[in-house]
This record gives C-alpha cells, sequence and structure tokens, in this order.
C-alpha cells in the first residue's frame, strides 16, 4: 500500500470514532435502481422488521425463507421466489394484517427495488435475454387461416385435428404444441384435401354402381341376370363422390314387372331428395336408361333408385296382373357436365403449364417458376433454389408417371403443405442490427421475414399479407413495425386475434363445457350459451378498434346482447338473433357482469366465489394464487336445504390455518359477485336468505358488491394493464413469461400511461426487445 495510503487509514479510522465530527452525508440510494446499495439500505432492513418471522429465523411459511438473502447476487440466483415476493408486496396481503404494517412508501421503496433488480439492464446474471421461444407448430387456428389466407380455399380441415394443449393460458406456446402420431396422418389428408381444392385437376368421373353393391332399403328382393328386384315399395342405394362442385347426370338402368292399371314407377334420389319420377315401361327384354340432372357440392351423396307404386293382388284372374315390381341393374353418376371455374389458387399460381411433348428439364423449369411464389408465401420466407428444385422433381416424375400437370401440382402442393417449414415457425436467421444499437450479446434480432411472422400471427394468427411480405422483402421491417402492426389491427382478419386471444385471456373456453343443472336452471341452454361468450368477445373488439383505455374493459357503459341474451338480463326491446349495442345496466357493466364469465367460474348447481375469486386474481391481476392442498380443493355439499348461505358454508375454508392465507384473498373478491347466480342471472337471496356480498381484503380494505369491487379494480387500473400486458406477450412470443420481461413490462407501462388505450397496449407489445428478438445461440456473435 502506498505510504501516502497507510497515514489516512488512521485518520479515517479516528474519524469513525469521533462521532461529533461531521461526516459526509452518504448518497442516498436510489431503490429503482436495483443494486447492492439499495438492497442494504432499504430490502434488508425491511425483511428484518417485517418478514423474518414467518419466512425466517428457522421459520418457512409457504416454503419460503428470506433470511438467506444477504446481498443482491443472492436475490437474481432466485428470480422466480422474488417474482412472488413482488406479487405478495403488490397485492398489499404481506405482510399479513395481524402483524405491524409497513408505511406505503417502505413498501413502494422495496417494490421499486425488486423490479430494478429483476428487469435491470446491469443484472449480473447475464447480459440481456429474451427468453428461448420453442420452436413450434402451428395450432389448429393458425393452420386453418394460413390455408385459408395463402390459396383462399373455404376449408377448415384442422377441426379434424387432436386438440391443442394448452401452457400459460394459451394454446400457442411451443413448450406445449406436440405432435402425436396421429397428427402426421391428419397433415397429410389436410394436404391432399387442401390441394384438390386449390388446383384443378378437371376430370369429370362416370361412377356405376352395381345394385349387388348396394344397399336395399325397405323392401325384399332377390338377384338375378345382373338385376336386383325389389318386391315392395324400397329403394337400391349407392354412394359415390363428386369431385367438383357442379351439375351432374344421375342414371339407372331399370325395367318393371307389370301389373295393375298403372306401369311400374321409379323415382331417383340424391341424399333422400326425389329428383324425377319415371314410368318404367321397359321390359326385361329390353331394359331402360333413365336420368336425371341436379347440381351436387364436392362431396359424397347417397344415390337413389327407388320403386314408388307396389302393388299386388293375388286373387287377380290373370296371373300376370297380380304383382307389379321393379328391377333395377345399376346406378350411375356422371359429370359434372361443364367444367367448374378455376379456383383462385390455380389462377394466381399456375400461371403456366408445359406443353404436353414438353422434355423433363422443360417440366422442371416451368415447375420451378409456378412454385416459386407458392413456396415463399408457404415457408414465409424466399424460397430456396434447393427446395425448389426438389418439388420440381416431384412435378417431373408425376408427369412421367402419366399424371396431368395439374394433378402433379397438387402432389408438389401436399408435399408443401406436410414440410416442417410449413407446419413449423422457424427463427433461425439473425439481422444485422440497426446502426447506433447497442449490442446485446445474448440477443439476435429476427430477421425481417422472421419478424413479419412473429407480427402477422399475432395480430392475424395467419401468415403475413402481400403488404408485410413487401415491407420484409424490403428490408427494415422494424423501423416500420408499429406502423404495420396499427394497419393489421385496423383490418377484418383482427377479429381472428379478439377471437383467438380474448376469449383464452378469460377462459371463456370453459363456457364451452359448462355444464349447469337443468333442474336449477332450466333457461339456460345452447343460444344462450353461444350469446354470453359472444358479448365478452363483442366487448373487447370495441375497446380495441376505439382504443379505448384497458379500464373500459371493467366499466364500459355498453354492452351487446341479441334477444336471448336480453331477455335473460332483463333488457327490454331486443328482438331477433343479431347483436346490438345498448346501454349496460349498473350491475352489467365491464367483464364482472358478463354472463359468459360468472358461468364459466360457477359450479353446476351453486356459485363460487372461489372460483369467480381465482378469476379475478389470475386473468384481471395476473396474481394467481398457488394450487389447493390436497384434499382441499373442493367444498363439501351440505345438500340443497342447509339453512346457510354458500358465503357461511365457506368459513370452514377460512377457519383452517393452512387455507386461510389463500382464501383471505380469494374469498373477498368471489363475495362481491355473490347477486349473481350460477348462470349470471341477477338474485337477492341464497337459500332463502339475503345475500351478503361485502368484502374485506387483507390490509382491511373493504367494498360492497359488484360495483365495490369494481371500484377497488379500477384503482388498480395499472396493475390491470400490466398484468394484460404480459397476457398478450405470452400469447405473441409463444413461450411463458421470464425474469428479464419483469423491467420491459415496467417500461412499457411507464411509457404508455397507467391506463392505456387497448390498441396501443396490443401495439406495445411489439416494441419489447424480446417481441424483436430472440436467443442468441451459443458462440453466436
Amino acid at each position: 500500500m502506498p505510504r501516502r495510503a497507510l497515514l489516512l487509514v488512521p485518520l479515517a479510522a479516528l474519524a469513525a470514532a469521533l462521532p461529533l465530527w461531521p461526516r459526509p452525508a452518504a448518497a442516498e440510494a436510489d431503490p429503482a435502481a436495483g443494486d447492492e446499495a439499495g438492497f442494504a439500505r432499504v430490502v434488508l432492513p425491511f425483511l428484518r422488521r417485517h418478514c423474518f418471522e414467518c419466512h425466517g429465523r428457522g421459520e418457512r411459511e409457504g416454503d419460503l425463507a428470506l433470511d438467506g438473502f444477504a446481498d443482491r447476487a443472492a436475490v437474481l440466483r432466485e428470480r422466480k421466489a422474488w417474482t412472488g415476493v413482488l406479487e405478495r408486496l403488490h397485492a398489499g396481503d404481506m405482510p399479513p394484517e395481524d402483524r405491524p404494517r409497513p408505511s406505503a412508501e417502505e413498501v413502494k421503496a422495496v417494490i421499486a427495488w425488486v423490479r430494478g433488480a429483476l428487469g435491470g439492464a446491469a443484472a449480473p446474471a447475464g447480459p440481456f435475454d429474451p427468453g428461448r421461444v420453442t420452436l413450434r407448430r402451428l395450432n389448429r387456428a393458425e393452420y386453418d387461416f394460413t390455408v385459408q389466407d395463402m390459396l383462399r380455399v373455404e376449408l377448415a380441415p384442422a377441426r379434424t385435428f387432436p386438440d391443442d394443449d394448452v401452457g400459460y393460458g394459451f394454446d400457442t406456446i411451443g413448450d406445449v404444441l406436440s405432435i402425436p402420431p396421429l397428427l402426421l396422418e391428419k397433415y397429410l389428408a389436410a394436404g391432399e384435401a387442401v390441394a384438390r381444392a386449390a388446383f384443378l385437376d378437371f376430370k369429370p368421373v362416370r361412377e356405376r354402381v352395381s345394385v349387388e353393391s348396394a344397399r336395399r332399403e325397405g323392401s325384399d328382393g332377390n338377384f338375378r341376370d345382373g338385376f336386383g328386384t325389389l318386391w315392395s315399395n324400397g329403394a337400391y342405394v349407392v354412394r359415390v363422390r363428386a369431385p367438383y362442385e357442379g351439375e351432374y347426370v344421375v342414371r339407372a338402368r331399370a325395367y318393371g314387372m307389370q301389373a295393375g292399371p298403372d306401369p311400374a314407377r321409379m323415382a331417383l334420389r340424391v341424399d333422400g331428395r326425389a329428383l324425377e319420377t319415371f314410368d318404367v315401361r321397359a321390359t326385361v327384354d329390353d331394359p331402360g336408361v333413365y336420368e336425371a340432372r341436379t347440381r351436387l357440392r364436392a362431396g359424397d351423396h347417397d344415390l337413389a333408385a327407388a320403386f314408388v307404386n307396389d302393388f299386388y293382388d293375388p286373387g287377380a284372374a290373370d296371373p300376370s296382373q297380380r304383382d307389379r315390381n321393379l328391377a333395377v341393374a345399376w346406378v350411375e353418376l356422371e359429370g359434372p357436365v361443364e367444367a367448374p371455374p378455376l379456383p383462385w389458387a390455380h389462377r394466381t399460381y399456375l400461371t403456366k403449364r408445359p406443353a404436353d411433348n414438353a422434355r423433363p428439364v422443360q417440366r422442371r423449369a416451368v415447375a420451378r417458376e409456378v412454385l416459386g411464389p407458392l413456396v415463399t408465401r408457404a415457408f414465409r420466407r424466399p424460397a430456396k433454389s434447393d427446395e425448389l428444385e426438389r418439388y420440381a422433381r416431384h412435378v417431373d416424375q408425376a408427369m412421367a408417371d402419366g399424371e396431368s400437370f395439374e394433378r402433379a401440382m397438387q402432389l408438389a402442393l401436399t408435399a408443401v403443405l406436410c414440410s416442417p417449414h410449413f407446419l413449423f415457425r422457424f427463427e433461425l436467421d439473425a439481422a444485422r442490427p440497426r446502426p447506433g444499437e447497442p449490442p446485446h450479446p445474448g440477443a439476435q434480432p429476427l430477421a425481417d421475414h422472421e419478424l413479419a411472422t412473429r407480427l402477422s400471427y399475432y395480430l392475424h394468427v395467419s401468415l403475413p399479407d402481400e403488404e408485410l411480405l413487401r415491407a420484409a422483402q424490403a428490408g427494415g421491417l422494424r423501423d416500420q413495425l408499429e406502423a404495420q402492426a396499427r394497419r393489421l389491427l385496423a383490418d377484418p382478419k383482427a377479429g381472428r386475434f379478439v377471437q383467438q386471444f380474448a376469449t383464452q385471456w378469460l377462459q371463456l373456453r370453459r363456457l364451452d363445457t359448462a355444464a349447469p343443472d337443468p333442474a336449477s336452471f332450466p333457461g339456460f341452454d345452447e343460444p344462450l350459451r353461444a350469446a354470453m361468450k359472444e358479448e365478452s368477445a363483442r366487448l373487447f373488439e370495441a375497446v380495441l378498434r376505439g382504443n379505448r383505455p384497458v379500464s373500459e374493459l371493467l366499466d364500459a357503459p355498453y354492452t351487446f346482447v341479441n334477444e336471448r341474451l336480453a331477455r335473460h338480463y332483463g333488457i327490454r326491446g331486443v328482438r331477433g338473433p343479431d347483436f346490438v349495442r345498448v346501454d349496460a345496466p349498473p350491475v352489467r357493466r365491464g367483464l364482472l357482469g358478463h354472463a359468459s364469465v360468472l358461468t364459466a367460474t360457477s359450479n353446476p348447481t351453486r356459485t363460487s366465489p372461489v372460483k369467480r375469486g381465482r378469476w379475478v386474481l389470475e386473468v384481471l391481476l395476473d396474481d394467481p394464487p398457488p394450487p389447493p392442498l390436497p384434499g382441499m380443493d373442493s367444498l363439501k355439499e351440505d345438500g340443497p336445504a342447509t339453512g346457510k348461505t354458500l358465503r357461511a358454508r365457506l368459513e370452514r375454508h377460512r377457519a383452517d390455518p393452512a387455507c386461510a392465507g389463500c382464501h383471505a384473498r380469494l374469498d373477498p373478491l368471489g363475495f362481491g359477485l355473490e347477486r349473481f347466480d350460477a348462470v349470471g342471472a341477477w338474485r337477492e337471496q341464497d337459500e332463502g336468505l339475503p345475500i351478503d356480498d361485502a368484502g374485506v381484503l387483507p390490509g382491511g380494505l373493504t367494498f360492497m358488491g359488484v360495483d365495490g369491487l369494481r371500484g377497488y379494480l379500477r384503482g388498480r387500473s395499472r396493475d390491470l394493464a400490466r398484468a394484460l400486458a404480459k397476457k398478450l406477450m405470452v400469447f405473441g412470443l409463444g413461450r411463458g413469461p421470464v425474469a428479464a420481461d419483469e423491467g420491459a413490462l415496467d417500461a412499457l407501462l411507464e411509457a404508455l400511461g397507467p391506463d392505456p388505450g387497448l390498441a396501443d397496449l396490443v401495439v406495445g407489445v411489439t416494441r419489447l426487445d424480446a417481441f424483436q428478438k430472440r436467443r442468441a445461440a451459443k458462440g453466436a456473435r
């Protein structure tokens, strides 16, 4: 140590020993910095005063001990645990109300420090990490919308796929979108069906089916010399496939066995519908062919030759006049009579075809040319030359085997639709950072085509449209990302985002399986179920389209109803199945008054304050309670007439120390909605007793009924907006939240304000580095 420093050491010690000497004031720690000084000055004293009694010194309530965190580095090693601490502090239920309460300033300072530490860019845990997005396949909705937008086919083949698994509340999460073997088979069948609908390989059919292969309905009979006889009124029915929509000819070969005053009569039918009825005067020596024309949709159909005027008189003097029968040899379908119009995809992509006598090299050249735009659209990036060559060889081989060019292109398209580059959303390329952009060693910017794909599947649940593709191909998409996002939101296709995001965020898919007890709720029916769900989706869309404040989801003075839902709510003057915007009765303002939410969070025979409280915490505040302890996950039913309200019966949970902590948070929120029954209808009594819908939250905050609960949540509009932003991020990125997201979300809300417009929030998520970047591969530079 330098001599001058050695001299200063005892002087410093002396100064410390003499408190009367004035000392330089220590720099005030800024909690929001999330640094070591802030932990020592702000957080650690707080933990000692308010937390160690239950979460330290040998105590581990909730399996959490805080006395092991001696510095900032220890906190960052346990980000998940401290994210939970942050949520508890923010909710105001820790420390518990029977302990000395810290001041609001103390809590605010600790929250600021935790947020700064967990989300700060200077965290010692390493460079910025945008999180790992698992390579993920298209889910069912994305598959259907993608083929519909790419090829303009009116098909939804993914409806036959197995259900998509859900993670973090959404079916867009790569970690859970597995591929069971059955799905591979479905992909092939779907690809073939889509290819047939997209490209027309016109080959009229002439399918003749012998009645020996038909099913006989309504009559006995026998077969002889290639004919089947109907002894009484009945029909021979055959199943055939019409390959295209159009006009077809239906034929049958038959003869009559005459008796009585009228000739035998035969009706030709399609799918049970009579086309024409014929007098069959033809004889066994000269059978006749009878035909009728009809327009058919593409697909399977039942054709029938029916005997319609049986006659039987065993006492007739002339034996030949005693029994009238009909004999049929075959039923035939031919058509379409004219070629159907070319599908949009055929006109758009198959702009050339090779000559019939073209050589293989010429066939492949044409195939590469027409496949280029198609593969580029399907793979959401420019097609590569080796890919085009591979598919062109498929086309050439099919044509060498005698197939038409159109059929060969159907086979090539099927292969494209079964390619991993179509079925999965790859993010492999790395864009160069923009000039002046600070480097992030742990993150790489998405290539423009990848960013366009991420944006489009976020807001349109489908592949990028032409304008977005052009912007990606021109480069610099990130510079115009917000403008593109707002353009996509203004498009009608953003209605898909509403249906996919809003229904999952609000957990309205539970409504699909809700089963209210018919004896208790005889008025509940399927039209009401559908109307409930539609109301909530329309409210979300109205707030989104108008860029109204997020808090309007809680207290919108309007709602959307049709006649069925209006009757359920007691709203007069609404007629018909169409939805109209109406002034909402006070109790129906916002989501808390929607029957969809109230029914989805109820049991079959009764309401569930616990489920409703959990919905508020989990959906609106992103603050879910832990799962219940084993054996404590349901309320024991006391029978239909207990003389107690549900609130009184729930005392069992709150009286149990093992349950009290969570139920003190859950139950009061659910009690505020107790005047709505299990299908969301308004009521004044429960079990014949007045309803107490007051709530007392941890910390002593009280409210009364749905209006009071709505007011409490309005006061937490920033928390609602932040929770919604996190859900939007999870939905759009396809991964669960990571610690680095916390600071980014805080910064986003700081920029947008505590109650941003919903459209601003949706678009704001696209500004996040996590949206525009991906985790860098090890060794990447």
